[in-house]
């Protein structure tokens, strides 16, 4: 597994996951449910990278390897870098940000879950980060399936109904990305290595603090200009520089709180309830675009296995998987 420079310290594998925790601010953990044995876990950020290829590769590398000392990597173990240089999202796109300018984070779940529950991981980490940018940016986020994080920005009333008015209306600041880490076999037939339990990564880009002469409005990188185009950052909506440590540290005491609600039937509806009500593609007519097909019509609801309910007008499509326009 690579390593990659720390900000504050050696790396990780000099240091048990125990003693960085303890290095952090007491307000840098929060305790939440282990699934596993009902005692609470941390979710706190003991390792700070300076560059990585990506959060998400390096934690599942992480998780799957193991610590030094043979132990597993503990649910609530998140990993945080100033820059990544193959960061990726949704259907192999590219996450391309100036190094210092957004939150890139990926965390460690260890969900007691059937596999059509796992998406709630990642809900549970686009709520956390709805309230970590209300709280610290003061900025009103909202989530369009399946997982990106939109706010509202200003448009004209005179182009308010046109499809470019949508889009200045309409900006992504953030973007989710999970991996299952399945059960190694040695684990599923009860040998010794407890590292080898499953898990979810679930991983998040956030767009904080965008320099004033990014993205290029006249790029020709086509990634830069699609940036340019449909997103924008929280200090572009809030109109001032946005404390980044603050709101890391709101993603995730608000992601182990979320976490917790995972243990329990009760907790799993009450989260699911609050994604749809968070929810800015449920009510919209969307454009779906599938492998081979594109579907049009009123997204009606998300059932409880996370997919997309289209009225099509004819049927009511059931869309596990696909790339969401909003229409109107």
């Amino acid at each position: 597994m690579d390593q990659a420079p720390r900000l504050d310290g050696l790396p990780v594998g000099e240091r048990s996951v125990e003693q960085a925790t303890r290095e952090r601010q007491d307000d840098d953990a929060v305790q939440s449910a282990d699934h596993s044995n009902g005692h609470p876990v941390p979710f706190a950020i003991p390792e700070r990278l300076q560059v990585v290829a990506s959060t998400n590769r390096y934690l599942v590398g992480l998780a799957r390897a193991g610590l030094p000392d043979g132990s597993e990597v503990p649910e609530g173990y998140a990993v945080v870098a100033e820059h990544q240089s193959e960061g990726r999202g949704r259907l192999g796109r590219s996450w391309v940000a100036p190094p210092g300018s957004a939150v890139l984070c990926s965390i460690l779940f260890r969900p007691d879950l059937s596999p059509d529950q796992l998406h709630l991981t990642a809900w549970a980490v686009a709520l956390a980060a709805a309230r970590a940018c209300r709280a610290v940016a003061g900025v009103e986020l909202s989530v369009k399936w399946p997982n990106d994080l939109l706010a509202r920005t200003g448009g004209s009333s005179a182009d308010a109904g046109s499809e470019a008015g949508r889009v200045r209306a309409e900006r992504k600041v953030a973007g989710i990305l999970s991996e299952v880490l399945a059960p190694r076999a040695e684990a599923a037939a009860g040998g010794p290595a407890a590292r080898a339990r499953g898990g979810v990564v679930v991983g998040i880009g956030i767009n904080v603090n965008w320099p004033a002469d990014w993205p290029p409005a006249d790029s020709k990188d086509p990634e830069l200009a699609s940036v340019a185009v449909s997103g924008t950052s929280l200090n572009r909506v809030a109109g001032r520089e946005i404390d980044r440590s603050e709101l890391i540290g709101w993603l995730l005491r608000c992601a182990g709180r979320h976490n917790a609600m995972l243990a329990s039937d009760q907790g799993r509806r009450s989260l699911a309830r609050e994604y749809r009500m968070a929810s800015a593609t449920i009510g919209r007519e969307v454009r779906v675009e599938l492998a081979g097909e594109t579907v049009v019509g009123r997204a009606l609801d998300i059932d409880d296995a996370g997919s997309l309910l289209v009225s099509t007008g004819a049927c009511i499509r059931t869309i596990s998987a696909g790339d969401v326009v909003h229409v109107r």
